[in-house]
């Protein structure tokens, strides 16, 4: 009888862990916002959390993502803008697609001989049977899911006539229902719109600035939708259909680097970059219209999203981890774990999972009233560890300089003492 018992509890255990198994289709995850429904081990062990497996990727920023059993990966490969799909469980390549990078990027690149700058910096994102990829160079791709064969093919900077960023085209694209919106390159429109099913051109935004780095954003605000988008030096709201002009707030920095996405809910608009500027809290109104509630430099933000989980913000602040109270901005409490200005966060749970820049992996526990380092682990020699990692069916895929790594993290994990 207790045998019985224990092989049904056990069932269970398994029956929820499955359950609570989600895909990760795009940028911060299904919702947005960079938080897992897993349940993941509440500890590591010493060594850290097991290694599955580790594949050779090429070089880039991209982030990794995770659907029906298969990890996608977009990468650098020589100087080939490559999209690798491996078997999630035992990383072997199920498929692998690429094309040669442009001359535009090529000139970028050179500019950095110890591959410093790789040209592969937008996270891919599917929408049913297709996959979509934009190039550091600006080719915006897409491809079947199954087998990665092209559908169509276009170079965004050459159908704007416009000239690559200095620090290439590294914004990951944005899906609606009809089109895919991405940002542009320097002497032209803010962003454009294609469309998803061909490839053409739908339109260009009334904004004529030089294109940011931020993940574009469409918002519901009471009803009624705003593209946001980020440029050089002004942050917009915009109508997602034609990409009309709502609003506009300058937001200027010595660098001219606007590459963190923003984050929104009900009503209120967060905004922050590094580089002494800090951050912006903004309420838009359902007519169009926006208004600035405050700002000041208490969360400097260089590219990595925050995660907003109720009333409280957790961020990489210049590589201290702080939390904020949402939306007033006051600052709870700060945890200087030397994250480096590139270091990501994700949560799952009560934990969140913290990788510095420099490779070193953090268990953090997590609350409005403070943190604690749970487990740790240094799982790269490397100074630009700016792939984000992917919580992916109670395993964590996270990139260094050149190498995919699938760690055991779920329940099955945790540290026995």
């Amino acid at each position: 009888m207790r045998r019985t018992l224990l092989l049904i509890t056990a069932a269970c255990l398994v029956g929820t862990a499955v359950l609570h198994a989600e895909e990760w289709p795009n940028w911060m995850g299904p919702k947005g916002d960079n938080i897992s429904t897993e349940a993941i081990a509440p500890s590591w062990p010493a060594s850290g959390p097991r290694e599955v497996w580790q594949q050779p990727v090429g070089l880039g920023y991209s982030s990794p993502l995770g659907l029906d059993g298969k990890i996608y990966l977009f990468s650098q490969v020589g100087r080939d803008d490559t999209l690798t799909v491996f078997d999630a469980g035992s990383g072997k390549t199920v498929w692998k697609q690429a094309y040669a990078g442009t001359i535009e990027a090529k000139a970028v690149q050179s500019k950095n001989p110890d591959n410093g700058l790789p040209l592969v910096l937008a996270t891919p994102v599917i929408d049913a049977e297709r996959i979509y990829t934009y190039g550091g160079g600006g080719d915006l791709v897409c491809r079947k899911l199954d087998g990665g064969a092209e559908i169509w093919h276009i170079n965004v900077l050459k159908e704007l006539n416009e000239t690559i960023l200095n620090w290439a085209q590294s914004s990951t694209p944005l899906l609606t229902e009809k089109t895919v919106i991405v940002q542009g390159g320097n002497n032209g429109s803010t962003c454009a719109a294609f469309d998803k099913t061909t490839g053409k051109l739908v339109w260009k935004s009334e904004a004529q600035t030089v294109g940011g780095y931020a993940h574009p954003i469409i918002v519901d605000v009471q009803g009624k939708s705003e593209l946001i988008v980020f440029g050089n030096d002004t942050l917009y709201g915009m109508t997602p259909e034609e990409g009309e002009t709502l609003w506009s707030f300058p937001w200027v920095n010595k660098a001219q680097v606007n590459a963190m996405t923003p984050k929104y809910r009900d009503g209120y608009l967060f905004i922050a970059t590094d580089y002494q500027q800090g951050c912006m809290m903004i309420q838009l109104a359902p007519d169009g219209t926006a208004k600035k509630l405050w700002a000041n430099k208490n969360i400097e933000q260089r590219f990595q999203p925050g995660i907003l989980e109720g009333d409280y913000y957790y961020a990489n602040s210049e590589g201290t981890l702080k939390c904020m109270h949402w939306p007033d901005g006051k600052i709870q409490w700060e945890n200087n774990l030397r994250l480096g200005p590139g270091g990501s966060v994700m949560r799952a749970g009560d934990k969140l999972i913290v990788m510095s820049e420099r490779g070193k992996l953090f268990l953090v526990q997590a609350d409005p009233k403070g943190s604690k380092v749970i487990s740790q682990k240094q799982m790269f020699d490397f100074s630009q560890v700016w792939s984000s990692p992917v919580i992916y069916h109670g395993k964590l895929y996270t990139m260094g300089k050149d190498s995919l790594v699938c760690l055991d993290i779920g329940l099955n994990t945790a540290d026995a003492r």
